[in-house]
């Protein structure tokens, strides 16, 4: 009951200087929100990243070339195969623009040259159609493979297989469409990607350069051996250690948790400040509050109030506002992740981000009602009265 009436005198104080209120709770709502925005950010480029890593399959190696010295061929590729016994599949891939046109509807999706082989390596699974054949590659056949999202929004219902779209205005056949990879429906990823015969994709770009090679080991120990090979043999051919990047997928997943460690670093930081300033913005305006409201904490103990009865209330005040501002917080910090989303960047709001950034601004309007709320409950009533 008491408890009760505490929260009634704390909550009407607190509409009892709107402006006021809502000034106080703008640090932390400032301070919620910015978690959970940059949050999002930071969840969503490591799903993206974690798609990429599902769309390359197990034990998968993916070699780029960093200067132009390091050209990598068709008969680099067969040669690798040949010395290296733990490789199982080797392709080239070349990245194109994926902007697709079937009638008169345009699609934008991302757009790679693959081999024969990129569907045992890459995991991936025929939903309808064909793969790619040694025909296609070597008469360099403008046929193409689709995603499964690409099939479903830019040809509505209608059976992709055997229809024909323009890319880079040349014209395609669709021989194949993939199963699903990734369940949800991001604005960029696996699903959303085209495939064409690499040798077709070179003659678009006009040039002879393949940007990578991806390379699917035997087996787990074997990836990590063939990227050993990998590095000396390239090391041998150019003679500079970066020239060409061998990167396994151990080092991809050590590179996300890097990654991953120094984003939550640099969101606890800013977490930390902007959540720190609102605290402070709460301490300050309970401080005045205590100097407003003495002569009626002198009346309530006057009457009976124990100490413990008015630093509660001072608590209460300073936790409502704290929550409130949390809560809004959340709420501007979710539709700024979606707002983003839709600029291109991917985001994801997580749950851990979400009860986190709450508790943290909870926890934070405590320890600043702290101080006031004692202040308050030590108050002599013939001094506060007087």
């Amino acid at each position: 009951m008491i408890l009760l009436l505490s929260v009634k005198m704390a909550w009407r104080s607190i509409l009892g200087n709107k402006i006021r209120s809502a000034l106080t709770m703008l640090g932390v709502i400032i301070g919620v929100a910015s978690v959970i925005t940059l949050v999002s950010v930071g969840q969503g480029a490591r799903l993206e990243i974690q798609q990429h890593l599902q769309s390359l399959g197990s034990n998968v190696i993916e070699v780029y070339s960093h200067s132009w010295e390091a050209q990598f061929t068709p008969e680099l590729l067969a040669e690798l195969k040949d010395r290296i016994s733990g490789i199982k599949h080797i392709m080239p891939v070349v990245h194109v623009g994926g902007n697709i046109k079937w009638r008169n509807t345009m699609f934008d999706c991302s757009g790679e040259g693959v081999g024969e082989d990129f569907l045992p390596l890459r995991d991936l699974e025929l939903a309808g159609g064909r793969g790619f054949t040694e025909t296609d590659i070597s008469g360099r056949g403008r046929v193409m493979v689709v995603g499964s999202i690409v099939a479903d929004k830019l040809f509505r219902g209608v059976n992709p297989v055997g229809q024909e779209v323009y890319m880079q205005g040349q014209r395609f056949t669709v021989v194949g469409v993939l199963k699903a990879k990734v369940s949800s429906d991001q604005e960029w990823g696996i699903d959303r990607t085209v495939y064409i015969p690499y040798s077709t994709a070179l003659r678009l770009g006009g040039n002879s350069r393949i940007d990578t090679i991806n390379i699917k080991a035997k087996g787990a120990l074997e990836s990590s051996q063939t990227a050993v090979q990998l590095k000396r043999i390239f090391y041998k051919l150019y003679r500079r250690e970066h020239a060409v990047h061998v990167m396994s997928r151990d080092d991809m997943i050590q590179q996300i948790a890097e990654m991953n460690l120094i984003m939550t670093l640099m969101l606890g930081a800013i977490a930390g400040i902007s959540l720190v300033v609102g605290g402070i913005g709460i301490m300050n305006i309970m401080l005045v509050s205590v100097s407003e409201r003495t002569r009626e904490i002198g009346i309530r103990k006057a009457v009976g109030a124990k100490n413990s009865q008015v630093l509660g209330q001072f608590l209460i005040e300073a936790v409502i506002l704290s929550s409130a501002g949390g809560i809004i917080g959340i709420l501007f910090g979710s539709g700024a992740s979606h707002i983003i989303r839709h600029f291109g960047v991917p985001t994801a709001v997580t749950l851990a981000s979400v009860i986190y950034s709450f508790t943290f601004a909870l926890l934070v309007g405590i320890i600043s009602g702290v101080w006031p709320a004692a202040k308050a409950a030590k108050l002599n009533p013939t001094d506060a009265l007087r």
